[in-house]
């Protein structure tokens, strides 16, 4: 790690056990000219209200959460190097693939980490448990070889860097393993400070947290992943949306060097605001995105319930609501849900494919069927 570039950094060096210097950032908050954020801070507001109101027209919020937050799960992951495809994560998610690779199942575990936290803040705060146990569902369920030396759920028990092949050669090298407790302890109060935070510092908390996360980077692996499902979180916990429906990949991934490139400025030159513009810029963008995604959804759903009147069964507007909860279905999971008979339900789900909802995949038995135009609604 170049020390020289650390001209006015915002943390201490501390020494690692292996004779280098590691950078523990300095607890939040920092100074921050919130004159200079004023623009930003206000396109943010205002896009995450939309969205908010956006969300409220949902008359059932999951068919907007599933997508995105597959969607999340795909980007954020291949930002890491783990690499599925949605047809794939589907069929695994809803445990139809039977022999996933440990890149599905990888990227599988994340819808499920995240939508579980995103159940348990509900009733309880975000604490390190919390972030542990998220942590362990994304690393569990790997191949030995894939998922054992990352410790699910354990904070880092050797020394981490980011970039380069060793210490020696790393351009960053965050808190050693001994550091790690005390640095998460110290964001979990801070996360959890009274009084709680206003609707405009909770937008900046998401900037500071995730830089402060990601800087104490405290698991073997899997910190970008955990640390941009904890944006998503807060913003839910922090009163900011009715539902989990801000997720910040889509956006980043297409910036992602500049996005490294602005926490690095910070930890060596304390340069808040470059980095605070440029995520609250991003956190606009994602919600103005899901507002799209929003008004994509219902407008697949009226037209779903348009076509479904030709259908003389009285199920068939349970199975589109279904197919938006689920977009991979078998004759038999849909006979179990709707009460029909297993023949009954093939020609029900015989008759949506007729009119184009489902399509039948290929290849796999029993059959499965994929509702593409749900999946493809969740993107850009």
């Amino acid at each position: 790690m170049r020390t020289e570039d650390f001209v006015r950094p915002a943390g201490r060096f501390v020494p690692t056990l292996d004779g280098a210097m590691a950078f523990r950032p300095a607890r939040l908050p920092p100074s921050i000219d919130l004159a200079e954020l004023a623009e930003p801070l206000g396109d943010a507001r205002a896009a995450i209200g939309e969205l908010k109101g956006a969300c409220r027209r949902l008359q059932n919020p999951m068919i907007l959460i599933r997508p995105l937050q597959r969607r999340e799960a795909l980007t954020s992951s291949a930002m890491e190097g783990t690499y599925s495809t949605e047809d794939e994560l589907v069929l695994t998610e809803a445990g139809l693939e039977p022999a996933p690779s440990d890149d599905t199942q990888e990227v599988a575990n994340f819808v499920r980490a995240l939508s579980g936290a995103a159940q348990r803040i509900r009733d309880e705060p975000i604490t390190t448990r919390l972030i542990r146990d998220t942590h362990s569902i994304l690393m569990s369920r790997l191949s030995r070889h894939r998922g054992a030396h990352r410790h699910p759920g354990e904070f880092k028990r050797d020394q981490n860097m980011i970039g380069g092949r060793d210490l020696q050669t790393a351009r960053f090298i965050p808190p050693p393993p001994a550091e790690t407790l005390d640095c998460m302890s110290e964001l979990e109060r801070y996360i959890n400070r009274e009084p709680p935070p206003t609707q405009g510092q909770a937008l900046l908390d998401l900037a500071l947290v995730h830089y402060q996360f990601e800087t104490i980077h405290p698991f073997a692996d899997g910190n970008g992943r955990v640390g941009r499902m904890l944006i998503s979180l807060m913003a839910l916990s922090g009163g900011l949306l009715d539902t989990p429906a801000l997720y910040m990949s889509p956006a980043i991934e297409g910036a992602k060097d500049r996005y490294i490139d602005l926490m690095y400025a910070v930890s060596a030159e304390s340069a808040w605001e470059p980095w605070i513009a440029f995520f609250l810029g991003k956190i606009a963008e994602s919600a103005t995105n899901t507002i799209g995604t929003v008004d994509r959804l219902l407008a697949l759903e009226t037209d779903y319930r348009e076509r479904i009147s030709t259908i003389k069964s009285g199920n068939a507007a349970t199975l589109v609501s279904m197919l938006f909860e689920t977009p991979a279905v078998t004759p038999a999971r849909v006979a179990e849900r709707i009460g029909v008979t297993d023949m009954g339900a093939r020609k029900l789900l015989a008759r949506f494919e007729e009119i184009g909802i489902i399509r039948a995949v290929e290849n796999i038995y029993p059959k499965v069927y994929l509702a593409t135009g749900i999946m493809s609604a969740a993107r850009k």
